[in-house]
């Protein structure tokens, strides 16, 4: 009796895997496109238009000591290849400040260490500070990092 129950349910098994219903059913097609988007680094390098204001602020950003630091960082991080770099951007309509990013520029992406918005008549320097989401001067930054 144990050997027709073994037998019959091994049977059904079997069966059930062979069903010949799956085999007649056409595949889904896939409703995703299959087009692929090319990166490359020149969509994400920042123009400024004014070179010398650039280098001005630039000059202006490295004297302070948390860039300078972080400068170190990135040039002992990078094999001595590499120091912090600067992205510029024009201003956005009400703002006359100059928004600039500084940080890593890496091989896959640039690594935002900290956010300033430099005025370009007297470059006079603010921080973004993430937390309390408003701009700080370097005086009130450097107390917050105390």
């Amino acid at each position: 009796m144990k050997k027709l129950l073994l037998c019959s349910s091994l049977i059904a098994v079997l069966a059930a895997c062979n069903n010949a219903a799956d085999k007649q059913a056409p595949a889904i097609k896939d409703s995703a496109t299959n087009t692929v988007h090319t990166d490359s680094v020149t969509s994400y390098v920042h123009k400024f238009e004014d070179t010398l204001l650039e280098d001005k602020i630039t000059n202006a950003l490295m004297k302070l000591p948390f860039v300078i630091k972080s400068s170190k960082y990135i040039d002992s991080l990078s094999n001595h290849k590499h120091s912090i770099a600067f992205m510029m951007d024009k201003p956005e309509a009400p703002e006359t400040d100059i928004p600039v990013q500084a940080g890593y520029n890496g091989n896959e992406r640039f690594e935002t260490y900290y956010r300033f918005f430099v005025n370009p008549k007297t470059l006079e320097i603010k921080v973004y500070d993430p937390v309390e989401d408003k701009k700080l001067t370097v005086k009130e930054y450097l107390k917050t990092q105390q």
